[in-house]
């Protein structure tokens, strides 16, 4: 055998050195937890692969030990509170900015309280102008509560949820502590909140259960606020402000509410739907991706609805519109006029019912116009679409276009003759990922018609809404 010379064997000491060395350094990673080599699996395959990590982190971030990992999940039904699919959905989670329904949550109170109203001028201090993207692009001073407010729901303004934490709790320190509280109230044991945005802290966590609570809360508590969440677009100071919940677009029967991200987060949502009188909760935490999140929300929310036709589960009936409540939805619209402060909830236009299928009012999807439909055994007034600013009597919305038509005859059936010998008949065709849904609505009505027609409906179990038409909710509106 060759004698190695000299100089090639002192290299080769040197890089046997430097080999074992780096096997005792760690991998040079900004993840801020540790490897997940488990498989994680979906009702449409593995949502992420072996050897992916588990947490990500921005510079800085000093990761909560106690959140393991981030993908979990869970489906509700939402009359009964019934599990249908879960996978880890009591494992502790960080939010992002799904806290910021619980800092809309604790707006919506204020607002029926008389704490706040809607056209509140709301400071605007340095820490929101500083505040992380995304934001409303507030230039200072002032900012009223119906544009805070809808720049949460839409744009997820970071600016939006400190204004108004500062303005319920004097500072956001102490917001965050009645958030906490309220929390606990609605049966929120997991959750604890450090901020009204959601923006990183690593002690603010909460669960996909929690999560599910709260959105229950929401849709129980505030019906005649609930249907903001389905707005897709929202201008303020020459800008458009766009939801980042695509599923309102794209999955049939969406109605809200919520989307969140940070690096320490993943993607995550919070949605309700409504098909066929039943609506489901879901809660998706630590998607890779906004697509993947969506996709595995799609496929959940498809299996839960799915279960609960098969088990015959109750369908949703939605919660009257309490008598505290001082404003509707309607009144979000810009340019809309808010009832006076002492107003009563039978006093003011009601939201639309939880019951809305897509391309229901405020909701920006494409509509077909009404068709004013004649129905036999009454006479009708002029059938055409209703007017704006005219009032009608919403009964439903549905996706069989027979079920719509049965629905508006067994409610004209039970009205007063006065109030048969004047109304129309119009449905409208919402087309929503190539499905169609039918808004069934009784047109031609005054105020007073609509609002003690729609009372006579509700107490013989026919819910319904009583609504102003405005540029938001004619066949032709965004």
């Amino acid at each position: 055998m060759s004698t190695i010379s000299k100089p090639y064997a002192k290299n080769l000491h040197w890089f046997v050195v430097l080999a074992f060395l780096a096997t005792l350094l760690p991998p040079l990673t900004s993840e801020a937890q540790g490897v997940s080599t488990k498989m994680r699996t979906s009702p449409y395959g593995k949502m992420r692969a072996p050897g992916k990590t588990a947490m990500r982190s921005s510079p800085g971030w000093i990761p909560n030990p106690a959140v393991n990992s981030k993908d979990s999940y869970l489906v509700v039904d939402a009359m009964s509170g019934r599990e249908l699919l879960s996978d880890r959905p009591d494992e502790l989670r960080h939010p992002a900015s799904l806290t910021k329904l619980m800092t809309l949550y604790l707006a919506f109170s204020a607002l029926d309280s008389g704490r706040l109203s809607l056209g509140d001028a709301l400071p605007v201090s340095v820490t929101a102008l500083n505040a992380s993207p995304t934001k409303m692009g507030m230039m200072g001073g002032a900012v009223n509560v119906r544009d805070a407010i809808m720049g949460l729901v839409t744009r997820s303004a970071n600016d939006a949820a400190i204004v108004l934490g500062e303005a319920l709790g004097g500072d956001e320190e102490s917001f965050a502590r009645q958030m906490t509280q309220k929390a606990r109230q609605l049966g929120m044991s997991s959750t604890v909140f450090r901020n009204a945005s959601g923006l990183p802290d690593r002690e603010q966590v909460t669960t996909a259960r929690d999560m599910a609570k709260l959105a229950h809360a929401l849709l129980r508590d505030f019906p005649h606020y609930y249907p903001v969440f389905s707005v897709q677009s929202y201008f303020y100071k020459g800008r458009t402000l766009t939801n980042h919940n695509a599923m309102l677009q794209t999955y049939a029967g969406a109605d809200g509410l919520k989307t969140g991200y940070t690096n320490a987060s993943g993607f995550n949502l919070v949605m309700s739907a409504l098909r066929d009188d039943r609506r489901m909760i879901g809660v998706v935490m630590g998607g890779d991706t906004a697509f993947r999140r969506d996709r595995l929300m799609a496929d959940l929310m498809d299996q839960g609805f799915s279960t609960a036709q098969a088990m015959g589960m109750a369908a949703w009936t939605p919660t009257k519109t309490p008598r505290s409540a001082r404003y509707a939805a309607v009144n979000f619209v810009p340019g809309a006029l808010a009832p006076p402060t002492t107003a009563r909830a039978d006093q003011v236009a009601r939201a639309e019912p939880a019951t809305i299928a897509p391309g229901a009012p405020l909701v920006a999807s494409p509509l077909r116009p009404a068709a004013a439909t004649p129905l036999a055994g009454f006479s009708q007034g002029d059938a055409t679409s209703p007017p704006t600013g005219g009032w009608v009597i919403q009964v439903g919305s549905f996706s069989d276009s027979r079920a719509a038509q049965s629905a508006l005859e067994r409610a004209t059936a039970l009205l007063p003759e006065a109030i048969r010998a004047r109304i129309a008949v119009a449905l409208d065709e919402v087309q929503m990922a190539q499905k169609t849904f039918h808004r069934a609505r009784l047109t031609n009505l005054s105020q007073d018609e609509a609002m003690s027609g729609c009372k006579r409906l509700e107490q013989r179990k026919i819910f319904c809404s009583a609504l102003q038409v405005s540029a938001w909710n004619t066949p032709v509106g965004r």
